[in-house]
């Protein structure tokens, strides 16, 4: 089995974690293997005992090799290909393979990552709205989650103005979540590049969205907050920017306004405050 084979297998073993996969990417490329013993994986993962039993019941008695068939039919980029972004492959748990369909070539392009409230306000709606057409008029591809509000707003209004995005979704291709966002999410398959580090069959789990956070700010050069309550996802996605060593930017707004609490606060901590979308593009004179 090739390396990136044994690593697209690796996501179907149960128990077998995010951390653990990526601690068992870390022993291969150390050591210059392809892949592992069963033994090997159970030990380098470190898979607490529970976790063991299950994962060897699936492996040694249950019928896996019929979705591991079906898997091997889907597209998908390992990070031990040349086309896997260098940013994301620098991060810590870094998915080790992520599904996708659309323009892989997008993943080259200067990428920004737009996250914001779900319940976006009046004003985070019109500032996105009137800072997306700058944005993918400098050639910048937008980066989100495809969750309602800011992230369904990203996608929707850089298709209108003729640009570039990027989804990352938290369920697997065989499901849109939020169901409203289905023909979005197939449209942007098409015109632009939607990517997933879950299995087709697997449906939305409250833990895959912060998850899915990493990989939208460990794609990304800038990652621009609207909107954002005091505890939030986007905040979770910020912080892990900051943690990956991005540049974060965020709207401000109003002191007493509950969805802007999160990225007022932000700035406190040393954000870059965003005033203009040219603000945006020339920080990525930095980068090309």
């Amino acid at each position: 089995m090739a390396q990136r084979d044994f690593l697209l297998w690796l996501l179907m073993i149960p128990g077998l974690s995010i951390k653990g996969r990526y601690r068992i990417w870390i022993y291969l490329k150390e050591n210059k293997l392809s892949k592992l013993s069963w033994q090997q994986i159970l030990t380098i993962s470190k898979m607490r005992q529970s976790q063991r039993n299950e994962a060897t019941y699936w492996f040694k008695e249950m019928n896996w090799q019929v979705e591991w068939h079906k898997l091997q039919d889907q597209t998908y980029i390992a990070i031990c290909d040349a086309a896997y972004p260098i940013t994301l492959s620098e991060c810590i748990d870094a998915p080790i393979c992520l599904f996708y369909k659309g323009d892989l070539s997008l993943l080259v392009q200067p990428l920004v990552a737009i996250v914001g409230s779900r319940q976006a306000t009046a004003y985070g709606i019109s500032v996105l709205k009137s800072w997306i057409p700058g944005l993918t008029a400098a050639g910048l591809t937008t980066v989100s989650g495809l969750a309602a509000g800011i992230d369904e707003l990203t996608h929707r209004e850089t298709l209108k103005a003729n640009g570039q995005t990027i989804a990352i979704i938290g369920t697997g291709f065989d499901y849109a979540y939020p169901k409203h966002c289905e023909d979005l999410q197939n449209t942007i398959s098409q015109l632009g590049l939607l990517l997933s580090e879950y299995l087709p069959w697997q449906g939305p789990k409250r833990h895959h969205f912060p998850e899915r956070n990493r990989i939208i700010s460990g794609l990304c050069q800038v990652c621009l907050v609207i909107e954002a309550k005091k505890r939030s996802g986007s905040l979770i996605t910020a912080m892990l920017a900051l943690e990956q060593n991005r540049t974060v930017m965020a709207l401000p707004g109003r002191i007493d306004g509950q969805y802007s609490v999160g990225t007022n606060e932000l700035i406190l901590a040393g954000a870059t405050p965003v005033l203009s979308v040219d603000q945006i593009v020339l920080e990525f004179a930095n980068f090309y």
